[in-house]
């Protein structure tokens, strides 16, 4: 029985300090009930963190800590909320990447292992997830796993086991858990039950209070709810003068809505269109109405430049809805040409479309990236776009100079570039 009043003590001294130490995380730590189960190491539903006992006796005091905070994160971010039908273990492993940088940013220490790549630095867990994907349809190699000897932290790095997927494990000494979700999901544990590398734990998806699987009315009032409860942490911890590092920014991007980015593609093009009114013929959608108004005097525009990153990052997914788009638009603008530019720390190859013709992009490439030889061919060339959109993720500092163009650049990530205007597109 000491061992477990040990036990009890230690994670109630955890705690405590974070409260003195770090009250952001102190104070959302304090929301969470902490109670025994069977699981390799801890997880959260956002409720509650269950936990191993003897993964906590493992840890020194900083590393519980660490840990601790890491599971706040992931409720401060919603992430239990925030799966829908992604696979449940690479879910993990991206919410992992997402929040890792910022406890490494705030000092926590936590165990060796922590799932740290700087290529996915200030990105979401969808983004990290997507790219996650694409990495692993192209079998290329998995996020490096530090070994940890620096503040590092890692929660939900792969490590759900059989006997908890969809929601807490069974406490020690509590009722039978409620039935589990979709056990064909992917878990994060291997065949012996015990945690991957860089795995520390799990994020649960979010349950009512019944324990089933929360509905999407429920995942959007618990989500609500710890953003209220971050936004007052936040305010609580400014006052003590213990504002956590880079929080505040993920925080206010986990909630914000998706912009209509279609919408925004149109709207570029549509400013370049040299579109005027004339009385002959009239407006035929109101002379029923016995209005007799000018129409609209399309004249088409210029070419058109896409650029295209071939780096790597940009999936076929996002090619094949980028082309979609792109071919509706020329529908409607009928632009002179559309000349297509792949391009990673070269270009690649070009493509030329009429106005007509549907867009098929046929990318080549994938070594580094450099956004400057894209722009170098339109001049070279002595091609004069109505405007020229680069499709890309942005993870590179080689910009050129303004051209006397527009520009557009559309981005899977949440950067945005030093020139012209930066639009976020998201799949379906």
């Amino acid at each position: 029985m000491g061992s477990e009043n040990d036990l009890v003590r230690k994670l109630t001294r955890a705690r405590t300090q974070l409260l003195l130490g770090q009250p952001f995380f102190g104070t959302l730590c304090l929301r969470l009930k902490l109670m025994p189960a069977d699981v390799p190491t801890m997880a959260t539903d956002g409720r509650r963190i269950v936990y191993d006992p003897r993964f906590v006796q493992s840890l020194t005091p900083a590393e519980l800590e660490g840990v601790l905070a890491h599971e706040v994160l992931h409720c401060a971010l919603g992430h239990h909320c925030r799966r829908g039908t992604r696979d449940r273990m690479l879910w993990n492993e991206a919410a992992d990447l997402a929040i890792n940088p910022l406890l490494v940013a705030n000092g926590f220490t936590l165990p060796a292992g922590a799932l740290l790549d700087p290529a996915f630095d200030s990105l979401s867990a969808e983004e990290i997830y997507a790219r996650l994907l694409q990495r692993n349809n192209g079998q290329s190699s998995a996020p490096h796993a530090t070994t940890s000897q620096s503040p590092s932290g890692g929660t939900g790095s792969g490590s759900p086991t059989q006997s908890s997927q969809a929601q807490p494990p069974r406490p020690t000494g509590s009722s039978p858990a409620p039935p589990r979700q979709d056990e064909s999901q992917g878990n994060g544990a291997n065949e012996t039950g015990s945690p991957q590398p860089g795995g520390f734990g799990e994020v649960l998806d979010a349950t009512d209070n019944d324990g089933t699987p929360a509905s999407e009315a429920e995942n959007r009032r618990q989500q609500h709810e710890w953003t209220i409860a971050a936004d007052q942490a936040l305010r609580s911890a400014k006052t003590c003068g213990h504002e956590p590092a880079a929080v505040e920014r993920h925080l206010q991007e986990s909630r914000e809505s998706k912009q209509d980015w279609r919408s925004t593609l149109r709207d570029f093009v549509a400013a370049r269109d040299p579109s005027d009114y004339r009385w002959t013929p009239p407006n035929r959608r109101h002379i029923h109405a016995g209005l007799y108004l000018p129409s609209v005097d399309r004249q088409g525009i210029g070419p058109i430049v896409i650029a295209v990153d071939t780096s790597g990052s940009i999936g076929t997914k996002e090619l094949e809805q980028f082309a979609g788009e792109i071919t509706a638009i020329a529908d409607e603008a009928q632009p002179e040409s559309i000349h297509v530019v792949y391009c990673d720390a070269a270009v690649q190859s070009t493509q030329e479309f009429a106005a007509s013709d549907p867009i098929r992009l046929e990318p080549k490439g994938g070594g580094g990236t450099d956004f400057r030889p894209a722009f170098a061919w339109v001049d070279q060339n002595g091609i004069e776009p109505a405007c020229l959109i680069y499709l890309t993720d942005l993870c590179c500092q080689s910009f050129p100079e303004p051209p006397p163009y527009p520009v557009l650049w559309a981005t899977d990530s949440r950067r945005a570039a030093p020139l012209g205007e930066t639009i976020q597109i998201s799949l379906n």
